[in-house]
């Protein structure tokens, strides 16, 4: 359905273009200096809010995801794997226990 989401997108761009209009339309009102003071006072709120998130909000617990191929056990460890390196450079390729790095620089 792809029209049903650039009519979301054009939804979106719309109350945009609303929020940015009303805020110039309130600065203006509002005055250049008071706007200015409102604006400082927002930011530094924003900020100390900014730096404080992380402290505050509570810690997920970390997963470590490793890239393994799903036939991984099948194989013992330093079985060879087939890898197409060429029109590489700087690759290091580890699979199975073994390491293996192949670096090209320069034309060819």
């Amino acid at each position: 359905m792809p029209g049903h989401r650039t009519g979301w997108l054009w939804v979106g761009r719309g109350v945009a273009g609303l929020a940015v209009s009303g805020l110039v339309v309130h600065l203006w009102s509002v005055g250049l200096d008071r706007a200015d003071k409102l604006g400082s006072a927002v930011g530094g709120v924003l900020a100390a809010v900014a730096l404080l998130a992380p402290h505050l909000l509570p810690a997920f617990p970390r997963t470590s995801v490793e890239a393994t191929p799903p036939a991984a056990e099948d194989r013992g460890p330093g079985s060879p794997v087939a890898v197409d390196l060429r029109g590489s450079q700087g690759v290091q390729v580890n699979t199975g226990g073994t390491n293996r790095q192949h670096n090209t620089f320069g034309s060819r």
